[in-house]
Protein backbone atom coordinates (compact mmCIF):
# COMPACT_ATOMS: atom_id res chain seq x y z
CA UNK A 1 0.00 0.00 0.00
CA UNK A 2 1.19 3.49 -0.81
CA UNK A 3 1.53 6.47 1.50
CA UNK A 4 -0.20 9.82 1.02
CA UNK A 5 3.25 11.37 0.57
CA UNK A 6 4.05 9.07 -2.35
CA UNK A 7 0.73 9.88 -4.02
CA UNK A 8 1.08 13.62 -3.33
CA UNK A 9 4.59 13.70 -4.78
CA UNK A 10 3.40 11.79 -7.83
CA UNK A 11 0.54 14.24 -8.44
CA UNK A 12 2.87 17.22 -7.93
CA UNK A 13 5.36 15.73 -10.40
CA UNK A 14 2.60 15.87 -13.04
CA UNK A 15 2.57 19.69 -12.70
CA UNK A 16 6.20 20.80 -13.27
CA UNK A 17 5.16 24.40 -14.02
CA UNK A 18 3.27 24.56 -10.69
CA UNK A 19 0.07 25.86 -12.28
CA UNK A 20 -2.04 23.69 -9.99
CA UNK A 21 0.21 22.93 -7.02
CA UNK A 22 1.42 26.43 -6.31
CA UNK A 23 1.91 28.84 -3.43
CA UNK A 24 -0.87 31.29 -4.30
CA UNK A 25 -2.57 32.37 -1.09
CA UNK A 26 -6.34 31.89 -1.30
CA UNK A 27 -9.16 32.46 1.15
CA UNK A 28 -12.21 30.25 1.50
CA UNK A 29 -14.70 30.25 4.38
CA UNK A 30 -12.51 32.78 6.14
CA UNK A 31 -9.43 30.54 6.06
CA UNK A 32 -6.26 31.44 4.19
CA UNK A 33 -4.08 28.72 2.73
CA UNK A 34 -1.95 27.87 -0.27
CA UNK A 35 -4.05 26.94 -3.28
CA UNK A 36 -1.73 24.01 -4.02
CA UNK A 37 -2.13 22.67 -0.49
CA UNK A 38 -5.91 22.77 -0.84
CA UNK A 39 -5.68 21.06 -4.23
CA UNK A 40 -3.32 18.28 -3.20
CA UNK A 41 -5.50 17.33 -0.25
CA UNK A 42 -8.62 17.27 -2.43
CA UNK A 43 -6.83 15.19 -5.08
CA UNK A 44 -5.73 12.77 -2.36
CA UNK A 45 -9.23 12.52 -0.95
CA UNK A 46 -10.90 11.95 -4.30
CA UNK A 47 -8.26 9.40 -5.33
CA UNK A 48 -8.82 7.56 -2.05
CA UNK A 49 -12.63 7.43 -2.24
CA UNK A 50 -12.66 6.49 -5.94
CA UNK A 51 -10.15 3.73 -5.17
CA UNK A 52 -12.38 2.54 -2.32
CA UNK A 53 -15.38 2.57 -4.64
CA UNK A 54 -13.63 0.65 -7.40
CA UNK A 55 -11.40 -1.76 -5.48
CA UNK A 56 -12.95 -1.94 -1.97
CA UNK A 57 -9.56 -1.01 -0.53
CA UNK A 58 -7.56 2.06 0.34
CA UNK A 59 -5.00 3.42 -2.10
CA UNK A 60 -2.81 4.69 0.72
CA UNK A 61 -2.66 4.11 4.45
CA UNK A 62 -2.89 7.66 5.83
CA UNK A 63 -6.10 8.89 7.45
CA UNK A 64 -8.06 12.02 6.63
CA UNK A 65 -9.32 14.41 9.24
CA UNK A 66 -12.33 16.71 8.91
CA UNK A 67 -11.32 20.38 8.65
CA UNK A 68 -13.53 23.37 7.85
CA UNK A 69 -12.68 23.29 4.16
CA UNK A 70 -12.93 19.55 3.80
CA UNK A 71 -10.88 16.43 4.42
CA UNK A 72 -7.10 16.68 4.72
CA UNK A 73 -4.17 14.44 5.48
CA UNK A 74 -2.52 16.40 8.27
CA UNK A 75 1.04 15.34 7.42
CA UNK A 76 0.55 16.56 3.84
CA UNK A 77 -1.12 19.78 4.93
CA UNK A 78 1.71 20.51 7.38
CA UNK A 79 4.53 19.61 4.98
CA UNK A 80 3.17 20.96 1.68
CA UNK A 81 6.02 23.47 1.35
CA UNK A 82 8.56 20.65 1.55
CA UNK A 83 6.95 18.18 -0.83
CA UNK A 84 9.11 17.53 -3.82
CA UNK A 85 7.45 16.31 -6.98
CA UNK A 86 9.51 13.27 -7.77
CA UNK A 87 8.02 10.49 -9.82
CA UNK A 88 8.31 7.75 -7.20
CA UNK A 89 9.73 4.62 -8.77
CA UNK A 90 8.04 2.49 -6.11
CA UNK A 91 4.58 3.18 -7.50
CA UNK A 92 3.39 0.30 -9.65
CA UNK A 93 2.29 1.04 -13.21
CA UNK A 94 -1.31 0.05 -12.48
CA UNK A 95 -1.41 2.59 -9.63
CA UNK A 96 0.22 5.26 -11.85
CA UNK A 97 -2.45 4.63 -14.48
CA UNK A 98 -5.16 5.05 -11.86
CA UNK A 99 -3.54 8.25 -10.51
CA UNK A 100 -3.05 9.66 -14.02
CA UNK A 101 -6.76 9.25 -14.71
CA UNK A 102 -7.71 10.95 -11.44
CA UNK A 103 -5.26 13.78 -12.16
CA UNK A 104 -6.68 14.36 -15.65
CA UNK A 105 -10.25 14.32 -14.37
CA UNK A 106 -9.49 17.03 -11.80
CA UNK A 107 -6.94 19.30 -13.46
CA UNK A 108 -9.52 21.77 -14.82
CA UNK A 109 -11.46 22.07 -11.56
CA UNK A 110 -10.99 25.18 -9.47
CA UNK A 111 -9.93 24.80 -5.87
CA UNK A 112 -13.39 26.08 -4.87
CA UNK A 113 -15.08 23.34 -6.91
CA UNK A 114 -12.82 20.74 -5.30
CA UNK A 115 -13.74 21.99 -1.84
CA UNK A 116 -17.43 21.87 -2.69
CA UNK A 117 -17.13 18.29 -4.00
CA UNK A 118 -15.51 17.16 -0.77
CA UNK A 119 -18.15 19.00 1.26
CA UNK A 120 -20.71 16.60 -0.24
CA UNK A 121 -19.00 13.65 1.43
CA UNK A 122 -21.30 12.05 4.04
CA UNK A 123 -18.49 11.34 6.52
CA UNK A 124 -17.18 14.91 6.31
CA UNK A 125 -20.71 16.28 6.73
CA UNK A 126 -21.18 14.15 9.83
CA UNK A 127 -17.87 15.18 11.39
CA UNK A 128 -17.54 18.76 10.16
CA UNK A 129 -19.63 19.99 13.08
CA UNK A 130 -16.54 19.40 15.25
CA UNK A 131 -13.70 20.49 12.96
CA UNK A 132 -12.04 22.31 15.84
CA UNK A 133 -10.87 18.88 17.01
CA UNK A 134 -10.22 17.64 13.43
CA UNK A 135 -11.76 14.19 13.92
CA UNK A 136 -10.42 11.24 11.92
CA UNK A 137 -12.70 10.22 9.08
CA UNK A 138 -13.73 6.58 8.63
CA UNK A 139 -14.05 6.37 4.85
CA UNK A 140 -14.39 2.60 4.70
CA UNK A 141 -17.85 2.71 6.25
CA UNK A 142 -19.07 4.67 3.20
CA UNK A 143 -17.83 2.36 0.44
CA UNK A 144 -21.34 1.57 -0.80
CA UNK A 145 -22.14 5.29 -0.96
CA UNK A 146 -18.90 5.94 -2.87
CA UNK A 147 -19.77 3.17 -5.34
CA UNK A 148 -23.02 4.99 -6.16
CA UNK A 149 -21.56 8.49 -6.03
CA UNK A 150 -18.53 7.81 -8.25
CA UNK A 151 -19.98 5.15 -10.58
CA UNK A 152 -20.18 7.59 -13.51
CA UNK A 153 -16.63 8.83 -12.99
CA UNK A 154 -15.28 5.30 -12.76
CA UNK A 155 -17.09 4.34 -15.99
CA UNK A 156 -16.04 7.54 -17.80
CA UNK A 157 -12.38 7.12 -16.82
CA UNK A 158 -12.44 3.39 -17.56
CA UNK A 159 -10.80 2.69 -14.24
Amino acid sequence: MLTAKQVAEYFISKDPERKLFNYNVVSYNGRKSYEGNVRINKYLFLAQVVHLAKYNSKLFSDDFVAYDNGPVVETIMNSYGRLVGNNDKNIAEIEKTFLDKIYLSLENATYEELIEITHEDPEWQNLSKDTYNAPVMNLEKNIEEYKKRYKGLIEALKI
